[in-house]
């Protein structure tokens, strides 16, 4: 290949664009309004909850939802070993500890895991590239242990636990629409919830919590963590081919799937989506000799998250026993996933990461 093929890129068609330039000459404030409210009750009513609330990314998304839940210093809150650092930070925005968790075989946070922290006040559960792992019986448990269960779906919209959808899963759960998600409005991200008063609370908090609208008269803290229409204008079109985005990512995963060594590819459950195509390699060294020949051919790939208890500032937070997650979180690259690959472009990576595997 003569260009190079992005690891991923956002698919933005002419319709996307024609719906966002129709919106612009509508004679709209920009703002958010009615075009962010119909994105909202749309993606409610996708994931069978009562209220969804946009704000301006999914970092925000988990710290309004700890912050609204009563979550801040003195609590501590379950994070698994493996994922975006957002997720943490969130926490320790928000004046909580963190404890972090092993994940299991799933690349998810582990239940065997998490029973070792019994004295945590919420958990994060995230299902990481789709993967839904222990997610209801991590749900089981937190309810029954009366423990905040937030749900950390970044890389799950269109993503279920068997017939319950990625984005249903405990008290909270949130979604983000950066370029490299399923869907995307440039930046973004969605609260999800059943809670009339933690809703209540969300509202006031990323409103200035102000005693009405358009009063400059103030209840107590908040701030401003409004989007804009012309955002969700470009969110709404995109949702509304999100069953195409699932078919086409499954599709992908497919077509790797049958020219990779499965033994490199870890298969995902019928009713999964997966985020990106992970090759779990050999061993950290494997991963950077590939990732060096993958360029020198063209191909752009990337590294998964490094684990957090390898990041020097969060070294003296609470941790479980990490054997499986600091021993697989070095190994695993990202191949190009984007739903803009055609076939041609797929059989050209999987030959060459073959050419490099066989060698």
């Amino acid at each position: 290949m003569s260009e190079m093929i992005n690891q991923v890129e956002p698919n933005i068609s002419s319709e996307d664009i024609q719906n966002v330039s129709e919106y612009l000459a509508s004679g709209s404030w920009i703002t958010e309004h009615k075009v962010t409210e119909k994105l909202e009750q749309n993606v409610a009513e996708y994931v069978n909850r009562k209220y969804a609330v946009a704000v301006p990314n999914g970092t925000i998304a988990i710290y309004l939802s700890l912050l609204a839940s009563g979550i801040k210093e003195g609590y501590k809150v379950a994070v698994p070993n493996i994922t975006m650092i957002a997720t943490i930070n969130a926490i320790i925005w928000a004046g909580a500890s963190p404890v972090i968790i092993d994940i299991d075989d799933s690349l998810c946070l582990s239940k065997d895991s998490l029973e070792q922290a019994p004295d945590v006040d919420a958990v994060i559960f995230v299902p990481l590239n789709g993967r839904t792992g222990a997610g209801l019986e991590i749900q089981d448990y937190c309810k029954n242990k009366n423990i905040l269960l937030i749900e950390d779906s970044a890389h799950a919209l269109g993503s279920s636990y068997i017939n319950q959808k990625c984005g249903s899963l405990g008290e909270i759960s949130i979604f983000s629409f950066t370029p490299h998600k399923i869907i995307t409005m440039g930046q973004g991200g969605m609260i999800l919830l059943d809670d009339d008063d933690v809703y209540a609370n969300i509202i006031d908090l990323k409103t200035f919590n102000r005693e009405k609208d358009k009063s400059d008269v103030h209840k107590g803290f908040g701030l401003n963590f409004k989007i804009t229409d012309l955002q969700a204008s470009l969110g709404l079109s995109q949702f509304n081919k999100l069953f195409d985005f699932v078919e086409l990512k499954r599709n992908l995963y497919q077509e790797y799937s049958k020219f990779i060594d499965i033994k490199y590819l870890k298969p995902f459950e019928d009713y999964e989506t997966p985020w990106f195509v992970d090759l779990f390699c050999d061993n950290e060294k494997q991963r950077e000799k590939l990732n060096m020949y993958l360029t020198s051919k063209n191909i752009e790939t990337r590294y998964s998250y490094p684990s957090l208890s390898s990041q020097s500032y969060l070294s003296k937070s609470d941790k479980t026993y990490l054997g499986i997650s600091e021993n697989i979180s070095n190994n695993i690259l990202w191949l190009p996933s984007s739903t803009n690959l055609s076939y041609e472009e797929i059989k050209y990576i999987s030959d060459e990461v073959n050419n490099f595997l066989s060698a």
